[in-house]
Parts: structure tokens; sequence; C-alpha cells
């Protein structure tokens, strides 16, 4: 049964896989069992009514809005979504790739070559590419002819009003604006749904809204593997790919397709976007240059990635002059300013460092199908900065060097991770209100960086102390930490500071890296490429 309470639980299980930290989602978990009751009685007397939608926008790779609906209408896309799949999945052809399981970029991508390499004989004839895109698709669907195709499949009565429901369902009526709302503004007209004609367009951004586009162009789909019997076809949403061994032949598809789209389905080709030319050339798709035999980055793509390290640089490393105040920033406290000249200062922020392994894992996962060792190894050593955070594997997995000690009972097990995790660094730990540095094992002197067993006067810069139990050689209250580091740096070492985060595991407190000073920009360490 589509509304049966068992249904609804898988489907909600599904919905907050990937959504479980936001804050819609933990609203509708922390009374979850009421809520799932409530929305199956609402779907069982057709009284449901969809929320209210976020509208935000995005201005990468475009300006676009985007309309997000609330969590528990996210569910309900979840129900009818696979539902409906049992019906059209064994009608779509096999190459259409958006938004289905076990298709993605990815694999659309490597069937494009595929399809290069089976029309030009392995590269031994000449053959055609044609690129066509649909001129403002989402904008444009007809959502009566998408009732049409939808209700022609259709069998069950609650299947039938709820797709009825959510097809007509007008998500600019009193939504939720986010951001700058002149953004509107900045829009063209057939861009936004506010100023779409009734009874025209799906909202970006909703589960049911993908899969509605897929059934839209499935009629476009059979018509060209069915009518035009072109072999090498293939459509990633509204964006699609015909290959043949001749020129004119595409050409005639072409106003072929220009024909049925505008009458069997009211939509218009983009001229704009239309790219004929030989498959020894390239094509220009889904983010990547495909060739028969290799595949390479866009560079606009490249051009994206540099521009968001750069603000994540701003963000986690400072620069600081000879006088103590780190360019282009407002002065610093007095606790943190370094009279030793030119110094670096990394941050360890979980929240923006959470961001950029995640920025970092998206794009690296992006070009692991594409010839891009080279490329990865010079976006490496041009932003030095990422080998203080992350190490990068031979293998492309991103490993952060603020991690916890594993398995640490106590205070020196934590300190000597540390310690091999910045090795060269005097490492600073937070113990309560004092910062000290601890010698290991605990039982012999160990001798610091750039120190020698002679010394007497200080310990890697810093003033002597009685050892304590758990071996401290040296230590300071912690607002002294500004003089103390720039001691350290004036005598060239760098230093790291492992401060408490106030959270235990069991007994011990949890204790993390928060900042690096280093005298100098430091370079790749060894190891990294």
């Amino acid at each position: 049964m589509l509304f049966a309470l068992e249904n609804l639980v898988r489907q909600y299980l599904a919905c907050r896989r990937n959504k479980r930290n936001t804050v819609n989602a933990l609203r509708f978990e922390a009374r979850q069992e009421l809520n799932l009751l409530a929305l199956r009685q609402a779907l069982v007397q057709r009284t449901y009514e969809p929320a209210r939608s976020v509208c935000f926008f995005v201005r990468r790779p475009k300006l676009r809005e985007v309309f997000a609906a609330d969590f528990r209408d996210r569910v309900v896309h979840h129900v009818l979504v696979s539902h409906l799949e049992q019906t059209w999945e064994p009608i779509f052809i096999a190459d259409s790739y958006a938004c289905r399981r076990g298709k993605g970029v990815h694999a659309a991508v490597a069937r494009l070559q595929q399809f290069m390499r089976q029309v030009t004989v392995n590269g031994t004839r000449e053959a055609w590419a044609l690129q066509l895109d649909i001129h403002n698709y989402f904008m444009s669907i007809d959502k009566a002819r998408l009732l049409a195709m939808l209700d022609a499949k259709l069998k069950d009565d609650d299947a039938r009003w709820l797709t009825e429901k959510l097809v007509f369902h007008d998500c600019t009526l009193d939504p939720v604006l986010k951001g700058d709302s002149r953004w509107v503004d900045k829009l063209p007209p057939h861009k936004t749904l506010f100023r779409a004609p009734s009874g025209k367009g799906l909202p970006i951004g909703n589960l049911n809204s993908q899969f509605f586009a897929n059934v839209y162009l499935n009629a476009l789909d059979q018509f060209v593997k069915h009518e035009l019997k072109c072999r090498w076809y293939l459509r990633y949403c509204d964006d699609f790919v015909l290959l043949a061994q001749s020129r004119e032949q595409l050409e005639a598809w072409r106003e072929r397709i220009r024909d049925f789209l505008r009458e069997a389905l009211l939509l218009e080709l983009n001229d704009a976007r239309e790219r004929l030319r030989p498959i020894g050339d390239g094509l220009d798709f889904l983010g990547y240059i495909v060739r028969p035999f290799h595949l390479l980055v866009r560079r606009r793509v490249v051009g994206h990635l540099r521009e968001r390290l750069q603000r994540f640089e701003r963000a986690l490393v400072a620069r600081h002059e000879p006088e103590g105040q780190p360019r282009g920033r407002t002065p610093e406290p007095k606790a943190r300013r370094y009279s030793s000249g030119h110094a670096t200062e990394y941050r360890f922020d979980p929240a923006v460092l959470d961001v950029l392994q995640a920025s970092l894992a998206s794009y690296f996962g992006h070009f692991k199908p594409a010839a891009t060792r080279r490329l990865e190894a010079a976006l490496w050593r041009q932003h030095g900065w990422l080998a203080q955070f992350f190490t990068l594997h031979t293998d492309g997995r991103l490993r952060r060097r603020d991690c916890g000690a594993p398995r640490a009972r106590n205070v020196l097990q934590q300190y000597r991770h540390w310690r091999e995790v910045f090795a060269g660094d005097v490492v600073l730990m937070q113990i309560g209100a004092f910062i000290e540095q601890l010698q290991w094992p605990p039982r012999r002197l160990v001798v610091g960086h750039g120190s020698t067993p002679g010394e007497s006067a200080a310990f890697n810069g810093l003033r002597r102390m009685r050892p304590t139990r758990r071996g401290a050689r040296c230590g300071f209250p912690a607002d002294q930490l500004g003089r103390r580091v720039a001691a350290l740096l004036r005598a060239g070492k760098s230093a790291t500071l492992v401060a408490q985060t106030g959270q235990f595991d069991g007994r011990l407190e949890q204790r993390r890296p928060t900042r690096r000073w280093s005298p100098v920009a430091a370079g790749l360490p060894s190891g990294a490429r």
C-alpha cells in the first residue's frame, strides 16, 4: 500500500540519509513517530498540502533560483517517486543518465567515450557529434501534458491524486526567501518561476521535479531511438548528444528533433548551445572535454576550484609582517602579536576545514576519471598551505591532520600522537589554564628540535620548569601564549598549539590543534606530491 506506515518509515529513512544534520530534518526527527503518523493520516484522508518552500539562489555556474521543499514534503516526494520508478524505469532507455540509480555523470561520460570509439571504429574513420540543449527546460515544461503522461501509466487512485497534487503545486506562493531578494530581479523573466506562464514550469531542487523531467523527455528518447533510429544517442537531463558518421545525417536529425519538440512537448532547442563538430575535436560535456581515448577536465571547473581555494586561504592562513600585524586584517589582540619578523599562522578551524574537505573531495572525485594527475600535483604545489591541514595520498584520498589521537588513554599519549603528526614542531599542549611542553618518553629527557644537550637557559626557546608527574619540562600561563610563541619564532622554530575542545572521551578531555606558527611560509612536507 502506497501510504502504509512501513512504507513511510522506509522512505523517511532514505530521505534523511544525507540531510540528517539540517534544521528541518532534526525538527522532524525529534518527534518522528508522531510526525509520520500525522503525515500518513493527512495522505490517507487526502488533506495533505505541501508546506512553504525555501527559495535561494546559486551563482555557479550561472545564476539560477532553487526551491527546497520542507523536510516533511521531501518524505512525500520519496514516497511518490519510489512508486513511480517501478513503472517508469523499465520504460526509460538505458542511455538516460540524470537522477537514476546506477547512472550519473561519470557513467554518462564513460558511455559517450564508448560511443565515440564505436562510431569512429577506434579512431580509424571520421565521424561527427551533435550536441543539443533545450532552451529554458524546467521553466518550459507543460504541467497538463506532464500529468497526462504520468496518468496514462497510473493504476493506483492514491498515486494519481498525489501526482496531480505535486505536479500542480505552486511553490512560488509565499516562499521563504533566503539571501538577497534582489536576485529575483536580476534573473531574466524566462529563468524564474515567479514570472513563468500559468501551467508551466517545475521547481529546480526537488526529487520529484527531477523525476518528472525524465518522464517528460522520455518521449524524445523514444522518438530518437525508434523513429530516427539513432544508434549512438545519450541524454543527461536536457543536454543530449547524437553521433553519426555523416554530418548531413546529423543536420537532418536536428531539424526533425526541433519539429518534434515543438509539436509534441512545446519545447524549443537552444541554438546558442548547439555544437556540431568532428569527434576528433573533443566534446565539452558535463564538465569534461571528452575524447575517444582520454578525458580532460574543463578549464572553467579548475578555475572555480582555484577561486574557492583562495577564499579558504584567506580564512585559514594569516601572514604576519615584522611589525606584528597580519596583512589585510584588523589589529590582533595583544596576546597574539608577534614581533619576530615574517611569520605564517595557520588556523585549524573545524567548521571551515569541514567545508574545505568536502569541497576538495567533490572536486577530486570529479577529477578522478580524467587525466589529471599532473593537474592535482600542480594544484597541491601552488597551494602549499593545504599540506598544513591535509595529507594527500597517492590514490587521491585526503586525510585531515587535525584528527584526534586514536585510542589515547592519557595526556602523554595524546602528546605523543601530535608530536608524530607535527614532526619538527615545538608542540604546546593546553592543560587546564597552562600551556605545557611535555617530554616523551616520560622518564627520559627528550631534547626538542634545534636544541642541544648542553642547553641550560632555555628549552626550545621556553623557560625550563620543574618536571611534573606527567613529564612537563616547560610551561607558562595561557595568557602568555603570544610572547612565548614570539620567542620560538625568533629562534627560528615552528610551533603548534594543541588546545582543549571541551569534549571528553571517557575521563580524558580531547585535544586538537587549533593553530600553527612558522617563521616562514612552510612548504610541502616530505612525501606530499
